[in-house]
């Protein structure tokens, strides 16, 4: 679920950054906070056992540092830059996903136009009416996503006053 922070911002200051920086509710740190653990422990891990004297000889500690060099020299064989192209690739692959996935409503009405042909006005009620049927579908689908739209229209009466759907029979309350 997203978090608005518009009000957290909505004063200019120079500590709102640091404000936003630091709040746990949908922060960037609640993400990163395990594995920043888990590569620090590592890394104490590793440096307590390089740099005390009773654990590695000075054999051990010189086979080490070369293992150290080898990894470091060969590292600039696979570039980041040629990694970080396969991510932005995966990531604008799944936004695409995304917005190819999305239900617009500009095919199916065109669709809705061609089929149902005439002036009559039963075939323009009928086709108002399928599209109508289609804006509701995606207000009630929109509803289980947005927050937004959940505010916008909280119930089914809301989307009645809106103009979306018309109730023939007054459901059972």
């Amino acid at each position: 679920m997203t978090i608005s922070y518009n009000l957290a911002i909505a004063s200019a200051s120079p500590l709102n950054f640091f404000r936003l920086l630091f709040r746990w509710r949908g922060s960037i740190w609640k993400i990163c906070l395990k594995e920043l653990f888990v590569w620090t422990i590592i890394f104490i891990i590793i440096t307590f056992i390089y740099r005390t004297p009773y654990i590695l000889t000075e054999e051990q500690k010189i086979t080490f540092e070369e293992l150290a060099n080898y990894c470091d020299t060969h590292l600039d064989y696979i570039p980041l830059t040629f990694m970080l192209g396969f991510f932005v690739q995966i990531i604008i692959q799944r936004w695409s996903v995304l917005f190819q996935n999305m239900g617009y409503l500009e095919n199916p009405a065109i669709y809705v136009g061609g089929y149902i042909y005439g002036d009559s006005e039963e075939c323009r009620i009928l086709r108002r009416t399928i599209v109508r049927y289609l804006c509701l579908t995606q207000v009630l689908v929109f509803r289980d996503i947005s927050v937004r739209v959940r505010k916008r229209f909280p119930n089914i009466e809301s989307i009645v006053q809106a103009g979306s759907l018309q109730l023939l029979i007054k459901p059972n309350d």
